[in-house]
C-alpha cells in the first residue's frame, strides 16, 4: 500500500468516528449480543418522573481536557443521551430498558445512569418555591457523572436485581436571601445507608419504589444570627440542626 492509500485510509476512518466537523459520531446501535439494564420505578401520587440522563463513554472517540498547566490529555469520550420511561400502565409503574452496549462507530459504553423525579406541579406546596429534583446515580465505569446531584458517594453493589425502597418526605427551605426552596428528603447522604448512588456490577434489574409521604413536611428555617438551622417537623416539635439534615429516624417515626 503506498502513501496516498495509507492516507485515504486513515481519513476514511476519522471521518467515520469523527464526522467532517472533527465530533464524534454519537450513533447508538447496540450489537445483537449486547447488555442491557432494565430500570422499573413505581410512581407515587403527586410525583413526576423525569426523562433518564445516560452518559455514555467511547475510548475510540477521545476528548482533549486541559490541566491547571494547560497541558492538553485524552480522556473517553462523552455522549450525553436523554431517555423517557415507557408510558405507566395500570400500577403506575414506569419502564426503562437501556442498553449497556451502545455499539456504533465509537463503540459507546454506558457510564452512567441517573434517575430523577419531583414534587409534582399540581401539588399545592409547590407554588412559589424552587423544586429542585430527587436523583438516583446508577455507575457503570469510571469517568462518571459529577458528585453533584445530591447522591452522596458510589456504594458498591453487586447481583442481578437492585431493588431499592426509601421513605421521602417534602422538606422546604427557607434561605437568608429570601428564596424557598422545596425537595424530596430521604436521609443524610453522608452514611454508606441513605446514599443514593450505585456503582454496580453485572446488574441486570433495577426496582426503584420509592414511598412519599406528602402530608409529613419538614420545614427548616435560617438564624436570626450566626448559628443552627431551625428544623420544624410534623408534629409541630422543633430543634436546631449542626447541618442541612433534618432527623431521619424522628421522620421516619411520624410516617
Amino acid at each position: 500500500m503506498n502513501f496516498l492509500s495509507k492516507t485515504a485510509v486513515i481519513v476514511c476512518a476519522v471521518t467515520l468516528l469523527f464526522g467532517c466537523d472533527n465530533r464524534p459520531d454519537k450513533t447508538l446501535s447496540p450489537p445483537t449480543d449486547a447488555k442491557w439494564v432494565d430500570v422499573t420505578f413505581r410512581v407515587p401520587e403527586g410525583v413526576t418522573l423525569l426523562p433518564a440522563e445516560l452518559l455514555y463513554r467511547s475510548v475510540q472517540c477521545k476528548s482533549v481536557r486541559y490541566n491547571s498547566s494547560n497541558e492538553p490529555h485524552d480522556i473517553p469520550g462523552y455522549n450525553d443521551v436523554e431517555r423517557p420511561f415507557d408510558m405507566s400502565d395500570s400500577n403506575n409503574i414506569r419502564r426503562l430498558h437501556v442498553a449497556v452496549d451502545g455499539g456504533g462507530p465509537c463503540q459507546w459504553q454506558l457510564n452512567s445512569l441517573m434517575v430523577s423525579f419531583r414534587i409534582a406541579d399540581d401539588i399545592p406546596m409547590v407554588k412559589g418555591k424552587d423544586v429542585i429534583a430527587t436523583n438516583y446515580i446508577f455507575d457503570f465505569g469510571d469517568y462518571g457523572l459529577s458528585d453533584g446531584y445530591g447522591t452522596g458517594r458510589a456504594k458498591e453493589v453487586s447481583g442481578k436485581i437492585l431493588g431499592l425502597k426509601t421513605d421521602f418526605f417534602p422538606m422546604v427551605t427557607n434561605h437568608i436571601d429570601s428564596k424557598v426552596s422545596l425537595k424530596f428528603f430521604g436521609g443524610d447522604i453522608r452514611p454508606e445507608k441513605w446514599r443514593r448512588r450505585f456503582n454496580l456490577s453485572d446488574t441486570q434489574h433495577i426496582v426503584i419504589e420509592p414511598t412519599v409521604h406528602l402530608a409529613k413536611v419538614v420545614i427548616l428555617n435560617p438564624p436570626d444570627h450566626p448559628g443552627n438551622l431551625t428544623a420544624t417537623y410534623p408534629d409541630g416539635s422543633r430543634e436546631e440542626i449542626p447541618n442541612i439534615y433534618p432527623d431521619y429516624d424522628k421522620l421516619l417515626s411520624m410516617k
